[in-house]
């Protein structure tokens, strides 16, 4: 029997309509089961999980360009393919003692809400699946709580919120009052 004749027979129709909704109903209920897909990435000792659909790209740091009179958190511009782009350390933010960018570092490319920034990680360890269950967010080492941490997974990387991050005050340089 040719595909068209099967289409045509509104009974078996009905049938493969119905089977193909409980198909896409399985994919779907099974990608919930596993949570959101994360991008997990280290800096020293600690690992860190972002939204992988906040991504752009992973690239390896070759350079960079320091700017004067920035905070430590910002490591300096980057160029990718033209664009210059601010390369961020979470460190200084983290209350985590700063140290240079390593040979083998990376950039994990980062935008959400029109901005877009490169992340500094010193190792890139997978991207996976995120876990259902997850812990409360976690204090800094000084005992000040970051807005951008989520919550730690069962690996205990800590999970941030990029949206968030993205709109850290500390982040803003040069500002004027009007």
């Amino acid at each position: 029997m040719a595909m068209k004749d099967l289409r045509d027979d509104p009974i078996i129709s009905r049938i493969l309509e119905a089977r193909a909704r409980e198909l896409a109903l399985e994919k779907t209920t099974a990608a919930a089961e596993l949570g959101e897909e994360l991008l997990t990435f280290r800096l020293g000792d600690d690992g860190y999980s972002i939204s992988a659909r906040f991504v752009r790209e992973v690239k390896p740091l070759t350079g960079w360009t320091p700017l004067p009179s920035t905070p430590p958190c910002i490591v300096g511009l980057i160029n990718v393919r033209g664009r210059l782009l601010a390369a961020l350390d979470i460190r200084p933010l983290l209350d985590i003692t700063w140290t240079p960018p390593q040979t083998g570092a990376f950039l994990v490319i980062v935008s959400a809400d029109g901005m877009e920034v490169a992340l500094l990680a010193d190792q890139i360890d997978e991207v996976r699946n995120g876990d259902a269950n997850l812990a409360t967010a976690l204090a800094t080492n000084t005992g000040r709580e970051s807005a951008w941490i989520r919550s730690a997974d069962g690996h205990l990387n800590m999970l941030l919120d990029i949206p968030a991050l993205l709109a850290d005050p500390r982040l803003v340089i040069n500002t004027e009052s009007k």
